[in-house]
């Protein structure tokens, strides 16, 4: 396979890379010590707002839809997740319960057109940050909840700090994981919680599928995690009691943490 000269993992800090798949036209490399991987190259930054304008989302929901057996089957996953408990609404409302008390702030980051924040708004004191500008006009208008327009790294928070912060299905979307989940260990409050949710890298489904497996979407998805190299990484930064959920043979998993 061919190597690949990059800066070190940073997941385990080595520098050890091979080429796994072109998809697209995209290089996806992986770390040959931990198994994280990313695209070789990043899409530039400021395409990303383009990516999740109202008409590019629209299409791609009419994509996904597209024909009756489709459409059952996104029926069928909507009620199992609701019946299952694992409708990420209700996972992550039920999580910020187990360690949060009434009135305490909660940021969510790519909080999208808001359906957790729905869920969990008359609880806590929600805040939100999405890179769509349409989306975050939405939730600011029917959700009445204060949202930050723009690239999270960029967003200045003055002196706010939060008791809780959620990536949900968010990770894989950042060329800046390592920079990013440290920054919000740096606006947490002390034992403060992050939860995340992302595709799960590491999986029976990824082995099986290769480079067919849903995960892959290039250049939307450009880093790849599994629970291993996730959890590494977040120690580096200085989480604590990291906890990892989720089944052998889904696409994504769950992770949860103190600062």
């Amino acid at each position: 396979m061919l190597k690949f000269t990059l800066e070190n993992c940073i997941a385990c800090n080595k520098k050890d890379w091979f080429k796994l798949f072109t998809i697209n036209n995209w290089d996806i490399i992986q770390c040959n010590i931990c198994g994280y991987a990313r695209l070789n190259e990043f899409p530039e930054i400021n395409t990303r707002q383009d990516f999740y304008s109202k008409s590019s989302i629209d299409n791609r929901a009419l994509i996904k839809k597209r024909g009756p057996a489709k459409k059952l089957a996104a029926v069928v996953r909507h009620y199992l997740r609701k019946i299952s408990g694992r409708d990420k609404g209700t996972y992550f409302r039920g999580r910020l319960d187990f360690y949060l008390s009434k009135g305490d702030k909660v940021l969510d980051i790519g909080c999208g057109n808001g359906s957790v924040l729905s869920e969990i708004r008359t609880k806590y004191d929600c805040v939100g940050v999405e890179v769509s500008r349409h989306m975050a006009m939405h939730v600011e208008k029917e959700l009445n909840i204060k949202t930050f327009c723009g690239n999270f790294q960029e967003v200045d928070f003055g002196d706010i700090k939060f008791d809780a912060v959620m990536m949900v299905s968010l990770l894989e979307h950042l060329p800046d994981p390592f920079e990013s989940l440290k920054k919000c260990y740096e606006l947490l409050n002390k034992d403060g919680v992050i939860l995340l949710k992302t595709v799960n890298h590491q999986g029976v489904n990824r082995r099986l599928f290769g480079d067919q497996w849903t995960g892959y979407r290039p250049p939307d998805h450009m880093v790849y995690f599994g629970k291993n190299n996730l959890e590494k990484m977040m120690e580096n930064i200085g989480y604590r009691n990291i906890i990892k959920s989720g089944g052998l043979f889904n696409d994504s998993f769950y992770c949860e943490a103190i600062k």
